[in-house]
């Protein structure tokens, strides 16, 4: 899993002056299956612009997966996944989309990368999976990617002063377009998590990844910072260590986390 692909989607989301809310679960059962639910939710505007394809609406196809697109991403997922439900959603504040739950068979042969949409004319991600092994109630989650210094497609230079005085001049009027705007990765037990040594456990669930730019949004340095970093091609344990304090912000970065299932 990497984090500049979402952090970026959310960039074009910022010139689309739109909102988004993309949700990945993976809820663990002691018996070695599993589910995943992925939904994605577009405020009005950037559906729209979607619909209408062209210019920066380009931009995010493949966000939203229709019945044919879930299909394809179940035969990536790994061997025995299959589609389960799709079904189009509706948020009470307005947004809409698409929530799709995926059966998984065996645990053991799942390879999770958390939804990152196809973009025409440029390549598959090469995001090595996320994998699950379990023995009893013990649960070993292994992100390959935790370490690993990527760039997006290439690595860009920092923003002049001039770029981000700006940006933080422009924030407080974008600011209440962000509201509810969120992206999470997040993997839970089916009857609970009894301990683990992940870095965000709150209520059962792990959050490996989990961005509310509201909160975010208070924090003009934080802000500029995280967006850089998704540019730049910052490792989420370095973003993890860098980030470590800013509301709104959680990322998981270790390697490797433990989980006793309840």
């Amino acid at each position: 899993m990497k984090i500049p692909k979402l952090l970026l989607l959310a960039a074009a989301s910022f010139i689309l002056t739109s909102c988004l809310e993309i949700k990945s679960t993976v809820l663990v059962n002691k018996d070695g299956t599993a589910t995943i639910e992925e939904s994605v939710l577009l405020g009005a505007q950037l559906a729209a612009m979607m619909q209408a394809g062209g210019g920066q609406g380009d931009q995010l196809k493949g966000l939203v997966m229709d019945k044919a697109k879930a299909e394809e991403r179940a035969k990536k997922l790994g061997e025995g996944v299959t589609v389960k439900s799709h079904e189009e959603v509706k948020s009470p504040d307005g947004k809409s989309g698409v929530k799709v739950v995926f059966a998984v068979a065996d645990l053991a042969k799942l390879k999770y990368v958390p939804f990152e949409p196809e973009q025409e004319g440029k390549p598959a991600s090469k995001s090595e999976p996320m994998t699950f092994a379990l023995t009893g109630s013990s649960l070993i989650i292994t992100n390959a990617e935790a370490d690993k210094k990527k760039g997006g497609d290439v690595a860009k230079p920092k923003k002049s002063a001039e770029e981000i005085a700006q940006m933080k001049a422009q924030m407080g009027m974008m600011k209440p377009m962000f509201a509810g705007m969120r992206m999470a990765v997040e993997v839970k037990g089916a009857n609970g998590i009894a301990s683990s040594d992940a870095t965000h456990l709150n209520d059962g669930t792990i959050s490996y990844l989990d961005i509310q730019f509201d909160k975010l949004m208070d924090n003009a340095d934080a802000f500029v910072g995280v967006m850089e970093s998704a540019e730049g091609g910052m490792s989420m344990a370095d973003a993890a260590s860098k980030f470590s304090k800013v509301e709104g912000l959680k990322i998981e970065g270790k390697k490797v986390v433990t989980v006793e299932l309840k």
